[in-house]
């Protein structure tokens, strides 16, 4: 059982409060009540989370996306989940050991949450899909628990458990789809639901229409690391090209029927579509398209 102690008020100081306007309200992080939400007692959004940054103004620590502000818990590993045509960072992806946890953020009304109608939704999608889902009550409201059809590696149908979990906050909702052993072990999913409680949502004030997925601002350092990235991996194709082309031309016949594997190799190496490019019976190269480091948006049925 999580040990919280009973809700507190921030106390300020007296320069604090000379400084508050008079139809100002200072917003500070509720202290949750004793027990485990969801186990315990009621699970209540604005006292044990997620919250909205105006409920947890003063969070200065972990990683910062914009929109989203995740904690930094050890051992966690982080993608950035881009949309293919704009290039924009519309989710991310959370590993715990075996297990996944995607996160997005959309707008959503003033006036109302939109998790039951896209509950809805989201079973009826995976349902038409060849899938199953089911909601049932969760430590956080309801929540589907689905079966997810796609293709084992001999091309069978094969079914990966997943569990969708929707939070509405002040004018924005959170998508949580977990994947792994946590979407149908309620013990290990345990851990993925804490995380998820300590997230803040930053929606900002501009006006937009229900469902927008917001848009994630890649953390400092991210854009080298992912240029890096892609550099080393042209080179490691650029490296397994080189070396498919030498054994091609190491295994041809040469212009005079010649079987010598040194004699032809040394031509290939010169033979780079120029002058000195062989003119013998071999075959032209069939020319590889270049690589590509475009990001391939993550798969999601949910929202288009």
């Amino acid at each position: 059982m999580a040990l919280f102690g009973r809700r507190k008020t921030k106390q300020l100081s007296d320069d604090e409060l000379l400084e508050l306007d008079e139809d100002e309200a200072t917003a500070v992080r509720p202290e949750p009540a004793e027990g485990e939400p969801g186990v315990d007692r009621d699970w209540v959004r604005a006292e044990d989370g997620p919250y909205d940054i105006t409920e947890w103004p003063e969070v200065d620590s972990g990683i910062d996306l914009g929109a989203l502000r995740l904690p930094s818990v050890k051992g966690m590993s982080l993608r950035l989940d881009i949309e293919q045509n704009s290039g924009r960072v519309i989710g991310a992806t959370l590993g715990f050991g075996a297990s996944q946890a995607q996160v997005q953020v959309f707008a959503a009304p003033r006036s109302e949450g939109i998790w039951d109608e896209l509950r809805a939704e989201i079973a009826r999608g995976l349902v038409d899909s060849g899938g199953a889902a089911e909601a049932v009550d969760g430590r956080m409201g309801k929540e589907l628990r689905a079966r997810m059809p796609g293709r084992a590696p001999d091309g069978r149908v094969a079914y990966q458990p997943a569990r969708f979990v929707g939070i509405d906050g002040p004018r924005w909702f959170l998508r949580v789809v977990i994947g792994g052993p946590a979407a149908s072990d309620d013990n290990q999913a345990r851990g993925v639901l804490a995380f998820v409680r300590r997230i803040v949502v930053s929606r900002g004030d501009e006006p937009r229409p229900p469902r927008e997925v917001l848009t994630l601002t890649p953390p400092k350092g991210f854009a080298e690391a992912v240029a890096k990235e892609a550099e080393a991996r042209r080179e490691q194709q650029d490296q397994a090209r080189r070396a498919a082309a030498a054994d091609a031309v190491r295994k041809a016949p040469s212009a005079g029927g010649s079987s010598d594997a040194t004699a032809v190799a040394g031509v290939g190496l010169t033979a780079g579509g120029g002058e000195d490019a062989p003119t013998g019976g071999g075959a032209p190269a069939t020319p590889q398209p270049e690589p590509t480091d475009a990001p391939k948006a993550p798969r999601n049925p949910d929202f288009t």
